[in-house]
């Protein structure tokens, strides 16, 4: 296995308990997403082309819903996202305990794999679902976190 699933497997594995935990205050949450996002993003584009047949067990709506609930106590939900590539676009609204649940089961499932001994599955399940799912939930989000935090009255960089 290469040290790059690995990494990205720990890292994932972080993002899951912390989803998966109470939630703490709301600048901490804010500021623990960002650093999970951000290295999930990093570590993402690192994930080699592997390929592996086992399928990963659904995660079901009743526990993403559990995920997207405990995400409501971030301090805001929604937000104005656009296709960046439509000059002029138009701003369609996007919601960021949507986007960190979506993001959480697509982790889980490869998760869950993983730790089956599948590590092939799982990469090939996490690269693909990357870019053609959670990576564009990830990056929406980074952004909605980051200029909420940034306009912060007060606000102090960690």
């Amino acid at each position: 296995m290469s040290n790059q699933v690995r990494q990205f497997a720990d890292a994932a594995e972080e993002f899951c308990s912390w989803a998966e935990a109470n939630p703490e205050d709301q600048r901490n949450q804010v500021l623990t997403a960002l650093q999970h996002l951000s290295n999930l993003y990093r570590l993402a584009l690192a994930l080699p082309e592997l390929f592996g047949e086992q399928d990963s067990r659904d995660i079901s709506h009743e526990e993403w819903k559990q995920v997207f609930v405990r995400f409501g106590s971030l301090p805001f939900n929604y937000y104005s996202q656009s296709v960046p590539q439509e000059v002029p676009g138009e701003s369609s609204l996007a919601d960021l305990a949507d986007d960190l649940a979506d993001i959480w089961r697509d982790l889980k499932s490869g998760l869950l794999l993983f730790q089956s001994g599948y590590a092939e599955a799982a990469c090939w399940k996490w690269r693909g679902s990357f870019w053609s799912h959670w990576g564009e939930h990830a990056s929406g989000a980074l952004y909605a976190l980051h200029s909420w935090h940034s306009r912060q009255e007060g606000a102090a960089i960690p």
